[in-house]
């Protein structure tokens, strides 16, 4: 399946075109039915592709999920708490936010967990940057810790409620329910991204370009924002068999996006011009 993505209404009125690194087509590579796999309903909240290796949190099971491309090899490994957001710390191991103020460190070539995290408060987005990790804590601020747990700083957020937060070329990234916020290191917003058809943003990935990607649970969209948060796409839609995304990933490494539904497992390959 091919989606050549047309120009939104404000470029298409522009009367010089106004040249972004926004993906100008994506691709479907591979669908898979995860039920059909499993014989079982899950909720994907978050993603992650690890080489050929899918890494998923599932809500319904308190639980990751983990199989290869198209859905066979499927091992899960429960967990004590409901995961929400997961990070790659390296190729072996990822870091998952839960409820019950907790992350748990884990091993996914053993699958098991290494360590637990206890937090100030409920989890929700997190990343890993630089030997540490960036963690929303209560949706009202970041603690940036080692992997020991230990706060070294905070930051503070640029809304009552972020969900997901991303660091990416030494800035980061936030979404509350229908906005993006993009900011330094320290906290300071640089830019704000905002429309009326937003209305239930909670988890986000950015590419190489520096673009950032967002699902809308509600709408049944992707949405691609500019880098400089001036221009935006509508990349995928219902008509793509989206039906209440959560989970979306960028593999950087290859230009594809993974984009989880609660029943299907989606792998798109991004072209840019």
């Amino acid at each position: 399946m091919g989606i050549e993505n047309k120009p939104n209404k404000e470029e298409a009125q522009d009367q010089t075109p106004v040249k972004t690194n926004l993906p100008v087509s994506v691709n479907l590579r591979q669908q898979t039915n995860l039920k059909q796999k499993q014989s079982t309903d899950s909720i994907i909240s978050s993603c992650k592709k690890i080489g050929n290796t899918l890494v998923l949190c599932d809500l319904l099971h308190k639980g990751l999920i983990i199989c290869n491309l198209d859905g066979n090899d499927i091992h899960h490994i429960p967990l004590s708490y409901t995961p929400q957001y997961i990070t790659e710390i390296d190729s072996n191991t990822v870091a998952v936010s839960c409820d019950d103020r907790t992350i748990q460190i884990i091993n996914i070539s053993t699958r098991s967990i290494t360590s637990t995290i206890n937090t100030s408060g409920n989890c929700y987005g997190i990343s890993y940057n630089d030997n540490n990790l960036y963690v929303v804590i209560g949706m009202s601020i970041i603690h940036v810790m080692d992997l020991t747990g230990k706060v070294i700083r905070t930051i503070p957020v640029p809304s009552d409620y972020i969900y997901d937060i991303t660091v990416d070329r030494y800035r980061l990234v936030c979404v509350d329910d229908t906005s993006i916020y993009c900011c330094s290191l320290e906290g300071k917003v640089m830019w704000k991204f905002k429309k009326d058809e937003l209305q239930d943003l909670r988890h986000m990935t950015t590419d190489n370009e520096g673009n950032i990607y967002v699902t809308d649970h509600i709408k049944e969209t992707v949405v691609v924002v500019s880098d400089d948060g001036k221009h935006h796409r509508e990349l995928l839609t219902k008509s793509d068999r989206l039906h209440q995304p959560y989970g979306i990933y960028f593999d950087k490494k290859e230009n594809s996006l993974l984009v989880c539904n609660d029943g299907d497992i989606f792998l798109f390959d991004v072209k840019h011009q």
